[in-house]
């Protein structure tokens, strides 16, 4: 027991958070994207190749932090500890009032747009859908108020079905015999792939595999997190990584990178190819448990960073409660689905997300620089698990953050301007 919390969560529940928490409707529509920027299919294997070594980059080095703190706030206290308690508060502000409440919120309502296949009276009625989007975040978040076991036990269903969905999908799509292996090897052409590489199809990769450290939110709570933190990391870097590559092959064995071009339900399209209409409304299934497994991920981890900072003093204190039988941060669970909620009515979110996106790659950057700073700062503070490559891994992951960061600033810089004016409300 860690400051009243338990630890309950073994290896296999980090991951399975870390993994439901990055796999959300994404992979199933981003491919479209990427084939508009880049033209042939080594190029698109190539983008999610060197997407996930980036982000296995981040998880190593994000490894070392959580094996060293494995506390409850994950990279709230990484710079709480490094810069100070005003960049975790920083942090903990836009996470408390728009990053998780506004992610919550639009996650759920694109749930309900993907249910709308199976019951199409919710396209026809917007108070409907608004209310089963409230709904869902409510029930979700009473599961987690019970306990974070019982979010867990859901959590891993949510991701075992996911996975399973996919290798099946994987499985009958390359059986099928409806595709065409010369799809993946058409003619090269002359243009070289390094600007399509370097332009909005790599900002996509990067954002569809984020969320990869969700487990050092709940590090209170997992047994034996030295160990079994940089486990989750890790391990679910690595196996979103090989689900990516894997359906980005069904897609281009299923499709010519042509007829993908500004495709959004490119797994639709891809599936209907190889295995007939009715893979449509499989797809759309698995991407209902996809979303439902990030809500869930969500949900039970962003509480803990509030609870954090309420523990320490420079947020409300009641937020620092325990439930005294189920040990969740209750009221934080509660007033986060009560923002979440209220979000989904009010609407505006998704406005509010596009702000906060540059805030979100600059904590990550400062998150990388605290390996740096606390080996120089603390040489002999006990770390049971050291970045692998240092300083190389470390500086290849702050070098592509910061990349995608000066690209939002340059093309974006209102939305980058506006995001740094919220997290100065703080």
């Amino acid at each position: 027991m860690r400051n009243g919390q338990i630890r309950v969560l073994g290896a296999f529940d980090a991951t399975m958070i870390v993994v439901g928490n990055v796999v959300g409707v994404g992979i199933f529509t981003t491919s479209g994207i990427i084939a508009g920027e880049l033209a042939h299919p080594y190029y698109i294997l190539g983008i999610w190749i060197v997407g996930g070594i980036l982000t296995l980059a981040g998880a190593l080095t994000y490894s070392e932090l959580a094996a060293a703190m494995p506390c409850a706030g994950g990279d709230y206290n990484y710079l709480r500890r490094t810069y100070g308690l005003w960049a975790g508060f920083l942090l903990g502000w836009i996470y408390f009032f728009v990053i998780m409440p506004g992610s919550i919120a639009a996650l759920s309502v694109a749930l309900v747009k993907h249910l709308s296949f199976f019951f199409p009276g919710l396209q026809s009625n917007l108070t409907l859908e608004i209310s089963v989007a409230a709904a869902v975040i409510l029930l979700l978040s009473f599961i987690n108020y019970r306990g974070i076991k019982r979010g867990s036990n859901i959590q891993n269903l949510f991701t075992v079905l996911v996975i399973v969905s996919i290798f099946l999908l994987i499985i009958l799509g390359f059986s099928s015999h409806s595709g065409d292996i010369s799809y993946l090897n058409p003619p090269l052409s002359g243009d070289s792939p390094l600007s399509g590489l370097l332009g909005p199809a790599m900002i996509a990769v990067i954002f569809t595999y984020s969320g990869w450290f969700a487990s050092c939110y709940i590090a209170g709570e997992i047994k034996d997190a030295e160990r079994n933190l940089p486990l989750s990391i890790i391990g679910g870097a690595l196996i979103v990584t090989a689900l990516y590559l894997a359906l980005n092959l069904v897609y281009l064995y299923a499709l010519p990178v042509e007829e993908m071009k500004g495709v959004v339900n490119v797994a639709q399209k891809a599936s209907m190819a190889l295995l007939g209409p009715e893979a449509g409304l499989l797809v759309s299934g698995v991407i209902i448990v996809a979303i439902l497994g990030s809500i869930n991920a969500a949900i039970a981890t962003a509480p803990r960073v509030y609870w954090a900072m309420a523990r320490d003093g420079i947020f409300p204190e009641k937020l620092a409660m325990l439930h005294p039988r189920y040990k969740t941060p209750h009221i934080s669970i509660l007033l986060q689905a009560l923002l979440a909620s209220a979000m989904v009515f009010i609407g505006r979110f998704e406005q509010l997300l596009s702000y906060v996106v540059f805030a979100m790659l600059l904590s990550s950057i400062a998150c990388g620089l605290s390996v740096f700073v606390l080996r120089i700062r603390y040489p002999d503070m006990r770390r049971p698990y050291k970045t692998p490559g240092y300083p190389i891994t470390p500086l290849l992951f702050i070098g592509a953050y910061l990349w995608i960061a000066v690209q939002i600033l340059i093309n974006k810089p209102c939305e980058a301007m506006v995001g740094i004016a919220i997290i100065a409300t703080g």
